[in-house]
């Protein structure tokens, strides 16, 4: 299995214009079309057929075996997020599929290129119930961009390349490749100018003007999402419209949270600074955002919503406003230029200077001054983490109840370069914690940080050998509430059972076997924990800083808080200038249609 040899002999037959690549086998010619296409790392936990293992070490690429098919997924996932390039995942065939399917699901919500290869019965076996037979292609077909099977060896590069081609065509998404057995040993001939193809080139990028309703508007909002593309480009347009600057969730990172428009997370992570300048601003600008749910809530009823997206599916069709097909970054570039030095409204940028001095003084302060002195609140936690973190480092998110804080900005404010990867929509529990790993192996230089709630590194725990021995070197914060503090949260505010999803006191076993970990029970022991792991990571260890909590440390978000505990946790905030209000051309000093009070 350690033999090292070509993984291709061409082979002559006539002209170099008709010249063949011949291979022992099916996985040897995957193995040279990923290595051709830049893949150094696949994610996976093969089958009976052990073949790809080999075919990979021949290839040189490494293969990072895992424990779990779905959490694989989510490795490849995070690798993709990271990297810019596409995540590669392996399993087996029949339950193995069935296992990567929510790995999948998540990765199309998200729109993270991951090129899943799984095994499969041979064709030749189709309806006599042979082993681990499954219908696999209708389990992948509704979560990826194409589910394809191959039939025959004829048939394996074409399929690859299309494969290939639609996993990294934006908008970007996964796509299922079954390769059954019944010819995996046979070998393989294929034209060298097919193989050596190179991908689809997308061509050039012209928009369209910019819309007139957005040109003349006085409180324009810039919302960048995760399908921004080129980083600076949100920037340039805020500063030509004299707009407040916000991120989805999945557009963090792309943003430079240092820039003076920037006033953090749009949807269910604004807070009411936030709310306020959505409620009462005459248009929004959505760059590479599809407006789900979370990312839309607080928007004004009626307000025009400029949407700019690479496909006419990505769009939100549930609001009005001009929706513009192409490239958001090229958009947003083109309209600053062509904006120029336009005037913007001094009043509106006096309440954003004002909303932003606001976030400020309410992240400074202390968190539910009501709990005892000596617990230890997350937001502490998060703020420690967020002064120590470097430039250029990958923050991992999960979406428990805890980690939420890990979202609000400027509690956790992300240095210059650094980049975010979070769950999408589907906020599959463990997806963060995995996907750390995947984003480590994609940027082995740079510091990657998991913030995570102990629900969803519990999903993560059957992998922690993996990572230890692939030398995974992730710092883990782990907010511990003993339980699910989400649920916990909500059958509290209804006046149920304490203590039915999560623990009296968070009593969890501390991983072992090559990891380092910190238990933080006092506020002191907070930046000496977090140093001490950072500097484990740096030294190539696992490191885990274990924070015990509990539910009534909540973040104030929607859904964790009703409006009133949101709006009395930020109490100690200033209220914003009042003449800047007053000021704002065309805008009250109440909340705008459809804002939440």
């Amino acid at each position: 299995m350690n033999e090292q040899r070509p993984p291709a002999r061409p082979a002559s037959s006539g002209t170099p214009a008709h010249a063949s690549a011949a291979f022992d086998g099916a996985w040897d010619l995957v193995a040279a079309f990923l290595a051709r296409r830049g893949v150094d790392t696949v994610f996976g936990l093969p089958g009976d057929d052990v073949l790809v293992v080999a075919a990979f070490e021949r290839a040189g690429i490494r293969l990072v075996w895992c424990r779990d098919q779905r959490m694989a997924v989510h490795m490849a996932s995070g690798y993709a997020l990271t990297s810019g390039r596409i995540g590669v995942c392996v399993v087996g065939k029949g339950p193995a599929v069935a296992n990567a399917v929510g790995g999948l699901l998540e990765a199309a919500s998200g729109c993270s290129p991951v090129l899943l290869l799984a095994g499969g019965t041979a064709i030749e076996s189709d309806g006599a119930r042979a082993f681990q037979e499954a219908p696999q292609l209708a389990l992948a077909a509704p979560v990826t961009k194409w589910a394809g099977r191959v039939t025959h060896t004829g048939r394996l590069l074409p399929a690859l390349r299309r494969a290939a081609a639609l996993v990294a065509q934006a908008p970007r998404g996964p796509v299922f490749l079954e390769i059954p057995d019944g010819f995996l040993a046979e070998p393989v001939s294929v034209p060298q100018a097919l193989l050596d193809g190179e991908p689809p080139v997308p061509g050039r990028y012209t928009a369209p003007d910019l819309p007139a309703e957005v040109a003349r508007a006085r409180r324009p909002v810039v919302v960048a999402g995760g399908g921004l593309g080129a980083a600076g480009a949100a920037e340039r347009l805020a500063e030509a419209l004299g707009a407040a600057l916000l991120v989805t969730a999945s557009g963090r990172g792309g943003v430079a949270e240092s820039h003076p428009l920037y006033c953090g997370l749009a949807g269910l992570y604004a807070l009411p600074p936030v709310r306020e300048l959505l409620g009462d601003c005459d248009v929004v600008v959505a760059l590479g955002s599809r407006l789900e749910e979370t990312a839309a809530e607080g928007l004004p009823d009626g307000v025009s919503v400029c949407q700019v997206n690479i496909e006419a599916g990505e769009f939100s069709y549930d609001r009005p406003g001009p929706l513009v097909l192409g490239e958001a970054s090229a958009a947003a570039e083109q309209w600053a230029a062509a904006l120029g030095h336009r005037e913007a409204d001094a009043g509106w940028l006096s309440r954003i200077a004002a909303s932003r001095e606001r976030l400020r003084s309410w992240a400074a302060s202390p968190a539910h001054p009501e709990l005892p002195a000596d617990r230890v609140r997350v937001k502490s936690v998060v703020r420690e983490l967020s002064r120590v973190l470097q430039p250029g480092s990958v923050v991992v998110h999960e979406n428990g109840l805890m980690d939420i804080w890990s979202y609000l900005y400027p509690v956790l404010t992300l240095p210059e370069g650094a980049r975010s990867v979070v769950p999408s929509e589907q906020t599959t529990l463990g997806y963060g914690a995995a996907a750390a790993a995947g984003a480590k192996l994609a940027a082995p230089d740079a510091p990657v940080v998991a913030i995570v709630g102990d629900g969803a590194f519990d999903f993560l725990r059957v992998e922690l050998p993996t990572l230890v021995r692939e030398g995974i070197a992730v710092t883990y914060v782990v907010l511990d509430n003993g339980g699910y503090g989400w649920l916990q949260r909500m059958v509290d505010n209804l006046g149920g059972r304490p203590h039915l999803f999560a623990a009296t006191a968070p009593e969890r076993p501390d991983p072992e076997h090559g990891v380092a970990t910190w238990v933080v029970t006092e506020p002191a022991d907070t930046a000496g924990s977090i140093a001490a792991a950072l500097a484990a990571a740096r030294e190539g260890r696992v490191a885990v800083v274990r924070v015990p909590c509990a539910a009534d440390d909540w973040p104030p978000v929607a859904g964790a808080a009703s409006e009133a505990e949101i709006h009395a946790s930020l109490r100690q905030a200033p209220a914003a200038n009042a003449n800047a209000n007053a000021n704002a051309s065309g805008s009250g000093t109440g909340a705008g249609p459809g804002e939440h009070t």
